[in-house]
């Protein structure tokens, strides 16, 4: 054992030369201390575990769960730590069952440190989580947390303060979330941990959004857009465009949210694909790893359990077919899965734009009507004013009483047509106003209304003026961008 901790892994040229070498000194050792073997074992596997080598490390764990006497009921000190790495690595080969025995055994070990016990507890809720078992995961992510603020470890207080932020966000418990998932950000950025802070960043922006706080939700994503230059990261990518779908869906502008949720599948497809294909090498790995266990039992064994080695390599083959044809059915359906819903947000985007066609429609309708009112009024009052002296006082009373009931057209009614507008021809006020800032707001509003293939008529009711105003006005514009004919002018504004 003092051999193996005066080495390290980077004093050999290669990972195959470190594991050569470790699975050589647990042969000579298993000679010569006999009594230490199993936990010479479990500090290999546990130190290769610290690097994230879980399969290097399951080896050597699976020989100290095979050669330690009592492994589930011992109380040798070492076995607490022991259960607890095991139990992480199966969750890392998502055997989940075999994950929580371990775990759960850690846990209740006699030398099981305080601060082993926040990283158990998170890990059972992950665990339940991963089931579907929304309210046992919730109890353990409280039982860590309590933990780590019992020990002020800050550090896990703000990653399970954000997962907590994350749960009673999902329970609408606005107030309480913020300020979790607020102490996990801040925590996060203390600590550089760059992940935890772009899900609490997100998880904030969608706060802001669900409490209309549109201004605090825009300085946010500039952070968010700050924190993700240079960034390659596809789960981080992913998460900034799925972020900026609900932000930009928020302010209303569905092109924009379109191209982000385009964004955001093709980053979803390659972490799925990256998961499957993490999941598909940890199946190929234990079936691999099972298969040379069992050899090597069924060799020892052959002459007596022939029929155990058939059975062993029936099953092995038969996990093997099963789990890869449940993989290839599961990225089949989230293919589809992620295919309609590309296509039911297209749909419904399409939908807004013509339902919004239909308002404007609707509202111009209105303008219509009360612009030819406004019109046959003034005719009225001409009428009125030639032929006033024959009027009686009942007549003169009833005309006076239309004119003070009705309301010209207001400049709401406008603000209202260009909201709509927009939302048809995203930038197309905008264009004028950089492009050609000496043009007036009523050559502007003329142009909107060529936009919408309106006759002279329509816009001379629509702008309550006289069809011989809008010529004029159309003459003005076009003099301005420097256009000669009509038809070149409403080629030059359906281009924009």
């Amino acid at each position: 054992m003092k051999l193996f901790e005066g080495y390290d892994g980077s004093d050999f040229s290669s990972n195959a030369e470190w594991n050569r070498f470790l699975k050589k000194l647990c042969k000579e050792d298993k000679v010569t201390l006999a009594n230490e073997f199993p936990q010479l074992c479990f500090k290999i596997g546990a130190q290769l575990c610290e690097g994230q080598k879980y399969r290097e490390a399951y080896y050597f764990l699976y020989i100290t769960l095979r050669e330690e006497k009592n492994v589930y009921t011992s109380q040798n000190s070492y076995l607490a730590s022991f259960h607890e790495t095991l139990g992480q690595v199966y969750y890392f080969f998502r055997r989940f069952d075999l994950s929580e025995k371990h775990l759960k055994i850690a846990l209740h070990h006699s030398h099981v440190s305080e601060e082993s016990k926040i990283k158990l507890y998170n890990t059972l809720s992950l665990i339940y989580r991963d089931k579907f078992d929304n309210q046992t995961s919730e109890w353990y992510l409280r039982k860590a947390y309590n933990q780590a603020v019992k020990l002020k470890n800050e550090t896990w207080m703000g990653i399970l303060s954000g997962n907590l932020g994350y749960m009673a966000l999902s329970k609408k418990e606005n107030t309480k979330a913020r300020k979790l998932i607020e102490f996990d950000y801040r925590t996060s950025t203390k600590s550089k941990q760059k992940n935890s802070q772009v899900n609490a960043l997100a998880l904030l922006i969608e706060l802001d959004l669900m409490e209309n706080h549109l201004a605090q939700a825009t300085i946010k994503m500039k952070v968010f857009d700050s924190l993700m230059v240079n960034e390659t990261n596809p789960q981080l990518l992913g998460s900034l465009y799925r972020t900026k779908i609900s932000y930009y869906e928020k302010l209303g502008q569905y092109e924009h949210a379109l191209r982000c949720f385009r964004k955001y599948i093709s980053y979803k497809e390659i972490n799925d694909e990256r998961r499957q294909f993490l999941n598909i090498q940890n199946a190929e790995f234990q079936i691999e790893f099972e298969k040379k266990q069992g050899e090597n039992i069924i060799y020892k064994e052959k002459k007596q359990k022939d029929d155990l080695i058939i059975l062993g390599l029936f099953v092995i083959c038969l996990i093997l077919g099963l789990t890869s044809f449940i993989i290839i059915k599961q990225i089949q359906r989230k293919r589809k899965q992620d295919k309609e819903l590309l296509n039911l947000r297209a749909q419904k985007m399409e939908a807004e734009l013509h339902a919004t066609e239909r308002e404007m429609r609707a509202l111009l309708s209105t303008m219509f009507d009360k612009n030819k009112v406004i019109f046959e009024l003034q005719e009225q009052v001409e009428s009125f004013e030639k032929t006033q002296h024959s009027k009686t006082d009942s007549e003169k009373e009833a005309m006076l009483n239309d004119l003070q009931s009705f309301s010209l057209l207001t400049e709401n009614d406008w603000i209202e047509f260009k909201r709509l507008f927009e939302k048809l021809n995203p930038g197309f006020f905008d264009f004028f106003h950089e492009k050609f800032p000496e043009i007036t707001s009523a050559e502007i509003r003329l142009a909107a209304l060529i936009k919408l293939n309106l006759s002279n008529l329509e816009m001379a009711r629509t702008l309550a003026i006289s069809p011989d105003s809008v010529r004029k006005t159309n003459l003005r514009l076009r003099k301005k961008l420097n256009i000669e004919s009509l038809d070149d002018l409403t080629r030059f504004i359906k281009a924009i």
